[in-house]
């Protein structure tokens, strides 16, 4: 049985897929951690953990966790639920827009797991999410480039004529 731990990081959340999916098909959240998480997430990628650090426009470092719907595990389809999300006195969030900048704590599931080589490696899949400091949804901001294009192409789209 592969060993599991559940591992915490703070910070601040700039995009985050926990109903939908990302264009991965996956949920996914990009993080900006506080630099006590910052020590938390490079140890974890000293022990295999293979998540990167990606800098943005403002030269700030962020890394990205997410979750598979399904995995093939042990020649087995392995269904996998939402990322729980939860607000800070633990009541869920279900369906509630996430802004941009909130504040949040990241749970992640860090779990061994054997390669096609016969080796071992370690990874973090997100697990849940509890939105510490909830920032108000902002479309304007909180869009990808992509997502505000497409959204401003179907509002000028002409609207249906009636039967």
């Amino acid at each position: 049985m592969a060993s599991t731990e559940m591992v915490d990081v703070q910070g601040k959340i700039k995009y985050i897929h926990a109903v939908s999916f990302n264009k991965f098909e996956k949920w996914a959240v990009t993080f900006y951690p506080t630099p006590a998480s910052r020590e938390i997430i490079m140890d974890l990628q000293t022990q295999g953990v293979k998540n990167t650090w990606k800098k943005d426009e403002d030269n700030q470092y962020y890394i990205s966790f997410s979750r598979d719907p399904t995995k093939m595990m042990r020649g087995k389809v392995v269904a996998f639920t939402a990322p729980k999300v939860i607000d800070s006195t633990g009541q869920p969030m279900d369906g509630t827009k996430i802004g941009r900048d909130s504040d949040a704590t990241i749970r992640l599931e860090v779990y061994q797991h054997g390669t096609p080589s016969g080796g071992k490696a370690k990874a973090a899949r997100w697990d849940s999410i509890r939105i510490d400091h909830l920032v108000p949804y902002d479309p304007d901001k909180s869009l990808t480039a992509e997502e505000a294009a497409n959204i401003k192409e179907l509002a000028a789209s002409p609207e249906q004529d009636p039967w």
